[in-house]
């Protein structure tokens, strides 16, 4: 059987109410959880949704099978509803776009690794699918190499964590990425709520390289009290930091949008640090500040600015 084509990311489609987008996901999924995973979303939310429209229809979307979910009638007409409405939607963003100009170009971006597995390449297909004529180059590299690039105009975006302040720098758009610890799923402290980085220590602890922006973050938190850190691993490589970790007890530290892929299939555990220092880590996206984009990084910006606010924390 063929696989559903993944469906575009919520932020894509302003038009088309976050329940229906949700539905839309369930179906093309067959079950809530893949949904989620695809739409990068936690499944309790696209099941609150599936729940509140069935309630206010009065009438059931989904069979719940035992090997997954299947639409009813009503959902059926429902979701030829949605589907009708997201073509509509989609031309009339086309036709926009075309009086906006900016149909092709090369567009040099950077990512931080945890965006280029996470959140990149869904949004970077979602925008290829509407400007198939424009390209791009990602780079990838910790926070303070990708500034560099930024600088020399190597690249013309960049998405990094935790950036330092800067005059140079224009934030186009940002989101809270608070750093969480990861282990394995049957980690003494994978059950938890929440860590502190005190809880960590007594764990085989691996951390990413000094010009990362998590282990700034880290070092500001040990700046203020009398813990000390004295890795088994350091690696510019968040894989290589999170096999480690699971491999050997141990505990690494990123936010959860690098590890969504492996918590959702059970392979790590990402537990949030309620430290305050670590608690205060965002995504951003930037620009030179002075340089004038062009057509083709303006719209890719535009993008992935529209996405980064779209949702809460990551």
């Amino acid at each position: 059987m063929a696989r559903p084509a993944a469906t575009p990311p919520a932020a894509s489609l302003p038009m088309l109410p976050r329940a229906l987008h949700y539905i839309d996901a369930v179906a093309r999924a067959g079950s809530v959880r893949k949904a989620a995973e695809r739409l990068h979303v936690a499944a309790s939310a696209v099941n609150r949704q599936l729940i509140e429209m069935e309630e206010e229809l009065g009438v059931e979307l989904f069979e719940r099978l035992p090997r997954g979910m299947r639409a009813t009638a009503a959902g059926e007409l429902l979701l030829a509803h949605i589907r009708r409405q997201r073509g509509e939607a989609e031309a009339l963003q086309q036709q926009l776009q075309e009086l906006r100009g900016a149909r092709s170009g090369h567009v040099r971006i950077g990512a931080v690794e945890a965006v280029a597995r996470g959140l990149l390449p869904e949004l970077l297909l979602d925008f290829h699918r509407r400007h198939a004529r424009i390209g791009f180059t990602v780079s990838l590299g910790g926070t303070v190499a990708l500034l560099r690039q930024l600088m020399t105009e190597a690249l013309e975006l960049a998405i990094v964590y935790n950036p330092p302040q800067g005059a140079d720098f224009q934030v186009l758009a940002e989101r809270a990425a608070p750093l969480h610890a990861v282990m394995a799923p049957d980690h003494p402290l994978a059950g938890r709520a929440s860590l502190r980085l005190a809880d960590c220590l007594a764990h085989p602890i691996a951390l990413s390289c000094q010009e990362t922006g998590g282990r700034g973050l880290i070092e500001e938190a040990l700046a203020g009290s009398s813990l000390r850190i004295e890795p088994a691993l350091e690696s510019d490589s968040f894989e290589m930091l999170s096999r480690f970790a699971a491999g050997c007890g141990g505990v690494s530290f990123q936010s959860a949008i690098g590890v969504a892929p492996e918590v959702a299939r059970g392979v790590l555990a990402a537990v949030p640090l309620a430290d305050r220092a670590l608690a205060r880590g965002r995504l951003a996206l930037l620009a030179r500040r002075g340089r004038t984009p062009s057509p083709a990084a303006a719209r890719l910006a535009e993008h992935l600015a529209a996405a980064l606010r779209a949702d809460g924390p990551c």
